[in-house]
């Protein structure tokens, strides 16, 4: 299983691998980052991955997260690919921020330019555990496939909005392509701005699963969001 986009630079990526930024009961939760080559880091957007439901302990460690890791840093982002437990510890994703924004000049990503992409089930549960210690440093939600909490209208801060970018697939088993409808109302009613792109062929991981032309436009669309 693996993204069908591709870079042609994306081999070239340099990374750093298995950083621990929690410890939990014995376990090791572990981050990996992916470098543009723009060394000066300030001025380079932090992407951050999430998973959703992860059917195997590293899911960092598989070709799809490894392969978006490598297109973005090679599209000119930082990117960051973690582990963490959706059901059983959700906070471990609050954890992972506060570790990224105390050690940033270590790691060399920007505490105040974050993009937060997150998939299927990773987008409720994720984007509302970030949203909940968001003090202005989330810029950009990108959410593939799932369905935003619409709780968190009353966590977004007028002072600070993030934009948002939901993609979603025509043809989607798990969630249906209406599933965020009120929440796309509300947060554009409190003025965010909310940008939606259906798949009109996409199925659940839809850039996994369905190679062609509306697959590489919602990734090319994606990329130019996130550097605009």
């Amino acid at each position: 299983m693996d993204l069908l986009f591709k870079h042609p630079n994306m081999e070239a990526v340099k990374k750093r691998q298995d950083i621990i930024y929690k410890e939990s009961n014995g376990m090791l939760l572990k981050l990996d980052v992916y470098y543009s080559d723009n060394i000066n880091f300030s001025c380079v957007p932090t992407v951050i991955l999430v998973h959703g439901s992860a059917p195997i302990e590293s899911i960092k460690d598989i070709k799809l997260f490894q392969s978006w890791g490598k297109v973005l840093a090679a599209c000119g982002f930082n990117t960051v690919v973690f582990n963490w437990r959706p059901e059983e510890n959700p906070e471990d994703i609050k954890d992972l921020i506060y570790f990224l924004l105390d050690n940033s000049d270590e790691l060399q990503l920007s505490s105040c330019n974050l993009s937060i992409f997150a998939f299927s089930t990773g987008v409720e549960t994720g984007v509302k555990n970030i949203m909940e210690i968001n003090t202005g440093f989330i810029k950009k939600i990108i959410a593939y496939y799932g369905k935003i909490d619409s709780s968190i209208v009353e966590m977004i801060n007028k002072t600070c909005l993030p934009k948002f970018l939901i993609a979603m697939g025509a043809l989607d088993d798990v969630y249906l392509p209406d599933c965020n409808d009120s929440f796309i109302k509300e947060a554009k009613n409190l003025g965010c701005d909310v940008e939606f792109m259906l798949h009109s062929k996409g199925e659940h991981g839809f850039e996994v699963f369905n190679e062609g032309e509306e697959t590489n436009r919602i990734i090319e669309h994606t990329i130019k969001f996130i550097g605009e």
